[in-house]
């Protein structure tokens, strides 16, 4: 069973994690609770812990910070108002733990390659349109544990297969899952300064995603000039080996990844 840690000072939190009933059931143990920074490091010294809720209240600050630097890889979920409410984040919770955690191939267990892999699949998700809400994405890129920076501007290019299907079927062979893969391997995610996601879209669409890389701090900002030119030379590159050819749609700078809410991408031309 899954074992969790709820850091806060409200009562009424406190209350309504107290009264839930059916952990067992949901496949967690009864969750731990702490009200300060210092016994909620000491818990996770102590105790295996899974996932982490942590209250926004300012003091807790440092608590975060503690976590990017020590538990980089453990989920940290929200707090709801409602119980009704919170039961349906820990569904999600319980969803992802069981994909960071699944024994489900001959390789060796490796949790950081697990959780890279559930935070690509949300990339997707959030260039294809299909988080609904800026609430949405907020909770859940947190929960992730995104290195990218929610509220920094970034680039979002979108690109044309004017060959469509016929390329997939008639010479690619593999479906639009391995091509993603290999597109992903000629873009690289991180070229520079810059940090790449790529989604395949539909057989007729990619979407790029560039942004200055959480890595380099000393780096803030993209060039769009220079992410162009990068495109560029690397969409030449996917012709000559691979004889898809691609080209450019549209450019976008988008100011925080809570623009790319489905919310907000029904207000954009050509979606």
């Amino acid at each position: 069973m899954y074992r969790l840690l709820i850091v806060t000072k409200d009562a009424r939190v406190e209350e309504m994690f107290a009264s839930m009933e059916g952990w067992e059931a949901m496949g967690y143990k009864p969750p731990r609770l702490r009200s300060t920074v210092d016994d909620a490091k000491e818990c996770m010294r102590m105790h295996h812990i899974d996932a982490i809720a942590i209250d926004n209240d300012p003091a807790f600050a440092p608590l975060n910070v503690y976590m990017d630097e020590q538990y980089s890889l453990m989920p940290v979920f929200a707090i709801a108002d409602t119980e009704q409410s919170q039961w349906a984040i820990m569904r999600e919770v319980y969803q992802l733990l069981n994909q960071l955690h699944a024994d489900d191939s001959d390789d060796e267990y490796d949790e950081g390659y697990r959780l890279k892999m559930v935070q690509e699949r949300w990339m997707k998700k959030l260039l294809s349109g299909m988080a609904p809400t800026r609430d949405y994405i907020l909770t859940h890129h947190r929960m992730l544990r995104c290195p990218e920076k929610i509220d920094a501007p970034f680039l979002r290019i979108r690109l044309s297969i004017p060959q469509g299907d016929n390329f997939i079927t008639e010479r690619w062979h593999y479906g639009s899952d391995r091509l993603e893969v290999a597109l992903r391997n000629f873009f690289g995610e991180e070229h520079d300064h810059m940090k790449l996601h790529v989604a395949v879209i539909s057989p007729e669409e990619v979407r790029v995603m560039v942004s200055a890389n959480p890595h380099k701090p000393d780096k803030a900002e993209v060039s769009p000039d220079r992410a162009l030119g990068y495109i560029r030379e690397t969409i030449e590159q996917i012709q000559n080996y691979l004889g898809l050819s691609m080209t450019l749609m549209d450019t976008k700078t988008l100011t925080s990844l809570t623009a790319l809410a489905a919310e907000e991408c029904r207000s954009e031309p050509n979606q």
